[in-house]
This record gives structure tokens, C-alpha cells and sequence, in this order.
């Protein structure tokens, strides 16, 4: 169609240009040039029809693409529904599966954990006794299970199965053998060696030397165990290595309770760990015992010198021989009884009133020999828990002031030294303890015989009033 327009507009242009001639044409001129241009206005026209023809050639081949389109657009519609729904299901599903995937893989690592756990105790069972020293190897594979990435499954639970019934068929066995151990010199030795089960094991050196072995800390190897082991207990040993007897002592503890034995420390070490105040302490507990034991021997001593002596005034008194009386009691004059009635016999012919007095002055009189040191070994009593409180603070101290210069690093160290701060209130409350039953029991036995010799003192003065009358 622009085409044609294009036609149009050069015709009209031409005619623009040739009108000024157009006039000076002639008549017969314009008859040719009318025909010129109706031919070219039906070429024109002819040219439009063509361009509407093309377009709307052009206009349905469009309108049927868009149906097309439109069509295709449905149809991808529905399968990008179908899809989607589809999406949706597989997700669902997923989520399903995701969540069966997470329970079974929770349970897993609790089997794994198990597993890895039980390997752990079969490592420290293996660490623990005789009978991995023979055959080393055999924590390799449980190793492998304690500490390997992957999932050990039935092979790791055949494995512990094997090692634990293993064990315990070698826990049924005696076995004797030739191998290496360290010596209690400290130093690598070749030598016989027993095995009973797990827990006991013996070795003889090439001098015939025999005693126990224990397991070095990785259990790979053994180590003669350096205690104090009894006489009979290496005669015993040495029978059962030469066949001469069937029995042999065995040690539950693995050699621990002669490890026990040898670490053990003497009173002397026990003190000086306690630090200064564990010697005052001490003096303490000596000067107690001094008093105890003074205690004891003076009041035993006077109470049965008492009996003997009141026998022989009553005989005397009951015979009237005072004068033979009183001369008794000075002889005897150190023993409580003897004090007491010489105090009455020197009233004599007195009214019962001024002897019952004289009786109260003589036994005033006895009273602090009788009672003699029983207050100092009662401030004893106070005094041994209150310098083991001492001792405590004082540790302590000590204690916190190592660990304001190099911290708690350490917990063990720490440990070790306020179990040794607390050593010194142990020993003051081992000895006030006894100290505080002990002076009880003088006290009580002070008064008895306190009561005793009131009661026999009275009896005398009934006595003596009998015998004036």
C-alpha cells in the first residue's frame, strides 16, 4: 500500500512542475495528459486493492498463530499443573522419607554410640589385666571400632563379641610361659612367668627370685610389683613354680594391695606432710598420754590402798586404840584414806557435829590430789582440735596463694594440697576424741572414790560415836 501512496505523490509532484506549461499546452495536449492520469489513478487504485488483499492475508495468518498460541499456552498450563501437583507429592514424599532417614539415622548413632562405648570398656578391660601383656595386638581391632568415621556395624559387634568371650575363657586359665617384664630393679628381664587368670600373675628371675606382676599403664607389658610381699606368700610362689604344690595364693588386687603396701607412709612422713602445727599436735597428744597414764596408775594405787587401810583403823577403832590409830595414819599419811580419818581422829571426844565437819575439811583437803591435772587434760581436749583448725586455715592459705601465682591448671595438685591443709584437724580430732572419753572416765572414777570415802568416813564417825558412849 505504501507502494502505491508513493505513486500517488510522484504523480502529483510531476503535475505541480508542468503546471505552469500547462497552460501554454495546447487544447489537443490535455486530452493526452487526462488519459495519463486516469491510467495511473486505476494503477493506484489496483495497487490499494493488492495492499488490502496482503493485509488481510496477513491479518487472519496472525490471528490464527495467536489461537495457536493460545492453545499451546492451555495446554502448557495444564501440564505445568500436573507437574506442580506432581512436585508436590514427590516433596511430600521426601519430607517422609526425610524424616524416616533422620529416626533410623538417630537410632544408628545410639547403636554407634553404644558400640564406640562398649569398645571404650573393652580398651580399659584389655588395659587393666595380665592377659593383653601376651598377646598386645588385641586391642588393634577394638581400637579401630572406638575411634574409626564409619558406622562399624555387625563386624564391630562380632568383634566385641569375640574379645569379651575371649576374655572370659582366658579368665579359666593357668598359663605358664617365658617372657620379658621389668624387674623391681627398674630394668627389662627375661624370666618364667604364671598366669592365673587375669588378675594374678608371678614371675621368677634367672636368681630364683619370684613375686607379683602388674600391668604397665598402656597394659602392653608387665612390672614387677616392688612391695614388701610376706615370707610365706614367696614360699608359696616358688612351690607352685617347681610343682611341689597345687595351691598358690592369689591377689584379687592385681598386685595393688603390695603397691599399696610400699606406698605407705610412716608417722614421721604422715606429720611433716601436715606441716609445723602437726608437731605441736603431737606434743599435745604425748603430754596427754603422760597425764593418762599418771592418772590411771595414782587412782588404781590409792583405791586399793584405801580398802586396806579402812579395815585396819575400823579394827583399831573398834579395839579403842586411837592413839595406835592415828600413829597408822601418819605412817600412812599419802594414801586419801589415811588423810581423811586422821582429820577425824584428831577430834576425838568432839560432838558428832564437829567430826561430821572435820570429815567435810579432810576430804576438801584430798579432793585436789585426787583431782590433780584432770583440768589441763580437759583444756588438752580443746586445745588438739583447735591447732588442728589451725593447721587447716594456715594450709589453706598456703593452698590459695599457689594457686594466685600459677592458677588451677592442675585439680589434682589443688586436691593434694587441701587434703594435706585437712590432715591437721584429722590428727586433733583423733586425739581430743580419746582425750575427752578418758577424762570422763577419771573424773567418774574421782568421784567414786570421793563418795566412797564419804560414805566410809560417815560409818567411822558412827563408829567412834558408838565406841565414846
Amino acid at each position: 500500500m505504501a507502494k502505491h501512496w508513493k505513486k500517488i505523490t510522484v504523480i502529483i509532484m510531476v503535475m505541480f512542475f508542468i503546471a505552469p506549461a500547462w497552460q501554454s499546452f495546447a487544447a489537443d495536449n490535455w486530452t493526452q495528459v487526462s488519459q495519463q492520469v486516469e491510467k495511473e489513478q486505476d494503477q493506484a487504485i489496483k495497487d490499494a486493492a493488492e495492499t488490502n488483499q496482503i493485509v488481510e492475508t496477513d491479518s487472519a495468518s496472525m490471528a490464527r498463530e495467536l489461537a495457536k498460541l493460545k492453545a499451546e499456552e492451555q495446554t502448557y498450563s495444564r501440564q505445568y499443573e500436573a507437574v506442580k501437583a506432581e512436585f508436590e507429592r514427590l516433596r511430600r514424599i521426601e519430607e517422609s522419607l526425610t524424616k524416616e532417614l533422620e529416626a533410623e539415622q538417630d537410632e544408628i548413632n545410639s547403636i554407634d554410640g553404644t558400640i564406640r562405648g562398649t569398645a571404650n570398656d573393652a580398651i580399659s578391660l584389655a588395659r587393666d589385666n595380665m592377659i593383653t601383656a601376651e598377646s598386645p595386638e588385641r586391642t588393634d581391632p577394638l581400637n579401630t571400632i572406638a575411634t574409626g568415621t564409619r558406622f562399624s556395624g555387625m563386624d564391630g559387634v562380632k568383634t566385641l563379641a569375640d574379645f569379651f568371650f575371649k576374655e572370659m575363657e582366658e579368665q579359666g586359665k593357668i598359663v605358664r610361659r617365658s617372657g620379658e617384664f621389668i624387674g623391681p630393679d627398674g630394668k627389662a628381664t627375661f624370666g618364667d612367668i604364671i598366669r592365673i587368670g587375669r588378675f594374678t600373675s608371678y614371675y621368677r628371675m634367672p636368681n630364683g627370685d619370684v613375686g607379683f606382676l602388674v600391668p604397665n599403664p598402656d597394659g602392653k607389658s608387665l612390672v614387677a610389683v616392688t612391695g614388701a610381699i610376706p615370707r610365706s606368700t614367696k614360699s608359696a610362689i616358688k612351690a607352685y613354680f617347681n610343682n611341689k604344690d597345687v595351691i598358690t595364693p592369689i591377689d584379687p588386687s592385681a598386685g595393688g594391695g603390695f603397691i599399696e603396701m610400699s606406698e605407705q607412709e610412716n608417722l614421721w612422713e604422715w606429720m611433716a606432710r601436715g606441716g609445723p602445727v602437726m608437731y605441736f599436735i603431737f606434743a599435745v597428744a604425748c603430754l596427754a598420754a603422760l597425764i593418762m597414764i599418771e592418772r590411771f596408775i595414782m587412782l588404781a594405787a590409792k583405791s586399793r590402798a584405801s580398802e586396806q587401810v579402812m579395815n585396819r583403823i575400823k579394827d583399831l577403832a573398834k579395839a579403842g586404840k586411837w592413839k595406835e590409830a592415828v600413829g597408822f595414819c601418819e605412817i600412812k599419811k599419802n594414801v586419801p584414806t589415811c588423810q581423811m580419818l586422821k582429820g577425824v581422829l584428831e577430834h576425838t571426844g568432839e560432838a558428832q557435829e564437829v567430826l561430821e565437819n572435820a570429815l567435810q575439811e579432810a576430804i576438801l583437803k584430798i579432793m585436789p590430789s585426787l583431782e590433780r591435772w584432770l583440768g589441763t587434760l580437759a583444756l588438752l581436749a580443746v586445745i588438739a582440735p583447735l591447732l588442728g583448725l589451725l593447721g587447716t586455715v594456715t594450709g589453706m592459705i598456703t593452698v590459695f596463694n599457689v594457686i594466685t601465682s600459677v592458677g588451677t591448671g592442675d585439680p589434682k595438685l589443688m586436691a593434694g594440697g587441701i587434703s594435706e591443709a585437712l590432715l591437721t584437724t584429722e590428727f586433733g580430732l583423733i586425739l581430743a576424741i580419746p582425750i575427752m572419753l578418758v577424762h570422763h572416765l577419771l573424773e567418774r572414777r574421782v568421784d567414786t572414790i570421793v563418795y566412797d570415802m564419804q560414805e566410809k568416813g560417815t560409818a567411822f564417825i558412827v563408829t567412834m560415836i558408838k565406841r565414846q558412849s
